[in-house]
């Protein structure tokens, strides 16, 4: 994550009193560093000159139009007291503890800082070092804590999958306006996730607790085998492969653009689904083999609406989303 240094908190500021009391309420006059760490979202990081402690607070902007969109930020907090309840406040299996909120500054979230590296930096080095000793290992670490995650959140209903469609009717909606899709692709993707939704095995599917962005920035490894989830403000009931999928799709796309081999990914894909299957039963790599090509496809549609990516990777991305789409038809 990068960092841009803004300098030391102000005393006045109406912030400088709300950490003094929430976290350092034993340290004498406190001075606060403040570090910057998102181009596009008002996350900071607060640095407490002696004791060195660090914490994070996210914020809304007070005059955000969109209510929904400060309501979903707002949530993190409450999902992790919700998610920490079921007995992820110890290591190995940890999400980041939340510190509190303060809705008349625009503070969504204060939270402990995580020191350690995230799954990008051991995907990194697989691409570009062969290290892929580390990152199989993380992705072990990760597919332990997944399992553990959502095996203590399941219960008896099946997936809701309206939620699902709409967005990725949204995503295919926002591609098409950036005239990534034309009106003949469009309507194929329509059909495919249509064809898809209307499996029986999809409609069957069990509901958990999904971290709803399980991107390879929102989970660090601390220790050996320590893994601690952030950032779950889309935390919500969905289908377990919402997750997997999603962490196939980023693995695939990191291999994809850093590299350019669609199969460099392959093994790694496969190692962290074998590893995530280990723990629920011997039918389990079946059942989550014949639903992950619907959910990596969506992941792979969701990253190619990123501008920043270069114009004709995102349309390689569209073509691998749906390729997977259609043999995974195939293959069930």
């Amino acid at each position: 994550m990068a960092k841009n240094y803004l300098g030391k908190l102000d005393f006045y500021d109406p912030l400088y009193s709300f950490l003094r009391e929430e976290v350092y309420s034993t340290v004498k006059e406190p001075t606060f560093h403040v570090d910057h760490l998102s181009a596009n979202h008002l996350v900071y990081k607060y640095t407490e000159e002696k004791t060195r402690i660090a914490v994070i607070g996210k914020f809304y902007r007070l005059s955000e139009p969109r209510r929904e969109k400060v309501e979903r930020i707002m949530a993190e907090y409450d999902n992790l007291l919700k998610i920490r309840s079921y007995g992820f406040i110890h290591y190995p299996n940890y999400v980041v503890k939340p510190i509190g909120r303060e809705e008349q500054i625009g503070l969504a979230l204060l939270e402990e800082y995580i020191r350690g590296k995230d799954l990008d930096y051991y995907l990194r080095k697989a691409i570009f070092n062969n290290d892929t000793d580390a990152l199989k290992a993380k992705l072990k670490d990760l597919a332990s804590f997944l399992a553990v995650f959502h095996e203590k959140t399941h219960n008896d209903r099946s997936v809701d999958l309206e939620p699902i469609s709409g967005y990725f009717g949204r995503i295919i909606n926002k591609l098409k306006s950036q005239m990534l899709l034309s009106r003949e692709d469009y309507s194929d993707l329509l059909r495919l996730m249509n064809k898809w939704l209307s499996l029986p095995f999809m409609q069957e599917a069990k509901e958990v607790i999904v971290h709803g962005d399980a991107t390879p920035t929102n989970f660090i490894f601390t220790h050996d085998n320590e893994v601690v989830a952030i950032d779950l403000e889309r935390m919500r009931m969905s289908d377990r492969l919402y997750d997997i999928g999603m962490v196939c799709g980023e693995i695939k796309h990191s291999f994809l653009w850093r590299r350019g081999d669609p199969y460099a990914s392959e093994s790694f894909i496969r190692y962290f689904l074998k590893n995530y299957s280990d723990y629920l039963g011997d039918k389990a790599f079946y059942e989550i083999t014949r639903r992950n090509p619907f959910y990596m496809a969506l992941t792979e549609l969701r990253i190619a609406r990123n501008n920043w990516l270069d114009w004709d990777y995102r349309k390689r991305l569209i073509w691998e989303a749906r390729q997977c789409l259609y043999w995974g038809l195939k293959l069930r």
